[in-house]
């Protein structure tokens, strides 16, 4: 019989579900990817003339949704520890196909930015995806499942630009709302029918009753700060491109009719890049420990974005953005691991909220940070700021890993919680 959590247990195999759910959230990601990126040519066509404003809106636009998902992903998160991760993947991913089919029918710069704002309230695909994939996996998987699963979103954050990019130039910025409103439908659909969320009985021994409560202990926040700090100055970094590149672009001497297609290719192939740094990362943190491999990502990361503010041509842009995305694959897997094994475990789809919390606000404070520097400074200082935030959080994690160095002792492991599994 089916059900919103999945279908009778034993059903499908788990790795069949696992398989399923990455398909779907490829589908997704591709989706929402399709346009974003061109947010500053959708806005230009809406009636915002210059580069620079358009900068600043788009900005504020692809940020805001990021708002309103910091606010309410917490509650999200409670009510997925109560009624399953799966019914809240299912929530993100319909609310999503209705909210950006209705992007696509907007004639002002202001009723795109309320739909945004309605977005972030319903929407959160791979936040939902995550606690799902965190809490449903063995304990021996998790860390690759999670790297494989943060591969697939970079892949589809890839496709999606380069794709949509294409599809923009031929048919226009409009119709591509609709498309990732079809795929978004598609996902929603494999997860309704494919993928089963392994749940607890309702009814249970003693001693199962017992151990259940205490894996519904109270949140330890103080370890799960660094992670949600590094998951914030990833996400800023990542959602600061969509903004400030195709203007970047187009001072570079980047035809107005090659926007599009320039900014999807450059975004595409750092996703490919970022793909592999997560999947390498989901390896390795079990061996490492989880923090030797976040702090040394965020220090090379800063390392290669700080030269992209005096890049002088597209060839020099294109190789710094695709090793700074290598590197910024692998924070994001292994500070999903720290706050899996941080969190109890009947506990970690509130965790991971709280996570979704931390990526939200820099999904929204890359944009409009990055759009208002670039409207007042110029594109490439927009690179500065994430630079910088990077390599001051890779220094303080690497001072807090002891005496011993960067990728020495067991630091991690006594201060921080436990060691990955592996």
């Amino acid at each position: 019989m089916f059900s919103i959590v999945g279908r009778k247990r034993g059903r499908v195999p788990e790795g069949v579900s696992f398989a399923v759910l990455l398909v779907s959230q490829f589908i997704a990601t591709t989706g929402f990817t399709f346009v974003m990126p061109f947010m500053p040519i959708y806005v230009r066509q809406l009636g915002v003339g210059s580069v620079g404003s358009a900068a600043a809106w788009a900005g504020f636009i692809n940020g805001a949704s990021g708002i309103t998902m910091a606010l309410v992903a917490p509650l999200w998160g409670r009510l997925a520890d109560r009624i399953g991760r799966k019914a809240m993947l299912l929530r993100a991913t319909f609310a999503g196909a209705v909210v950006i089919c209705l992007m696509g029918f907007v004639t002002s710069p202001w009723q795109l930015l309320f739909l945004r704002l309605l977005q972030g309230t319903l929407t959160g695909t791979t936040p939902a995806a995550t606690a799902l994939v965190g809490s449903n996996s063995p304990s021996e998987k998790v860390g690759a499942r999670l790297g494989q699963l943060q591969m697939v979103v970079f892949l589809a954050g890839g496709a999606g630009p380069a794709v949509g990019g294409l599809f923009a130039e031929v048919a226009g910025v409009r119709n591509s709302f609709f498309i990732t409103s079809v795929l978004l439908a598609v996902s929603g659909a494999m997860i309704l029918f494919g993928v089963v969320e392994e749940r607890k009985a309702a009814v249970a021994g003693e001693g199962e009753a017992v151990e259940e409560r205490e894996e519904k202990g109270p949140l330890p926040y103080r370890k799960l700060l660094p992670a949600m700090l590094a998951l914030f100055v990833a996400q800023a970094t990542i959602a600061s491109v969509a903004v400030v590149l195709p203007g970047f672009l187009e001072k570079m001497s980047v035809a107005v009719s090659h926007l599009s297609g320039e900014t999807g290719w450059i975004i595409g192939s750092s996703a490919l890049a970022a793909s592999l740094g997560s999947v390498l990362a989901g390896r390795l943190t079990p061996r490492v420990g989880t923090w030797p491999v976040v702090a040394g990502s965020l220090l090379a990361a800063g390392l290669f974005t700080l030269p992209q503010v005096w890049a002088g041509g597209v060839a020099e842009l294109w190789a710094l953005r695709v090793l700074t995305s290598f590197f910024l694959g692998g924070i994001i897997p292994a500070a999903n691991l720290a706050v899996r094994d941080a969190a109890p475990a009947g506990r970690r789809a509130t965790a991971f909220g709280f996570a979704s919390s931390a990526v939200s606000l820099g999904f929204s404070a890359g944009p409009v940070g990055a759009g208002l520097i670039a409207s007042a400074l110029g594109f490439g200082d927009a690179f500065l700021l994430p630079g910088v935030m990077m390599l001051a959080l890779g220094l303080v994690l690497s001072a807090m890993q002891g005496s011993s160095g960067l990728f020495g002792g067991h630091y991690h492991r006594k201060r921080w919680g436990p060691k990955s599994a592996s």
